[in-house]
């Protein structure tokens, strides 16, 4: 049995998205960085290989990719969420602003 390495190659690319991503502070960007770099590593390795499907290891190092995968996908889509309340929060400062102009006296 061969590993998923497409699931384990989305994880990687989503990892080193993040490690890039601003919006996250440094610490955790490199921290991205360091485990997207060690599972390329390890995929490299992962290619060639081959498994017995039934044992313990295996089962347990998809599982946890896939699980890991799952949350890395969520936290991704949270940061986009985020990302955009803050282009909302501009927006509406700029509607405030515009309301702020026409308003008949400002206490």
């Amino acid at each position: 049995m061969v590993f998923d390495t497409q699931t384990l190659t989305r994880l990687i690319e989503r990892s080193l998205d993040l490690s890039m991503s601003g919006a996250l502070p440094p610490e955790t960007r490199a921290e991205y960085l360091a485990h997207g770099k060690r599972l390329r590593e390890q995929l490299v390795h992962l290619l060639g290989a081959r498994f017995d499907a039934q044992s313990a290891e295996f089962k347990q190092a998809t599982d946890a990719m896939h699980e890991t995968n799952h949350a890395l996908t969520q936290a991704a889509d949270d940061l986009e969420k985020v990302t955009q309340v803050v282009g909302r929060l501009g927006e509406l400062a700029g509607f405030l602003d515009k309301a702020l102009r026409v308003a008949g006296r400002v206490v």
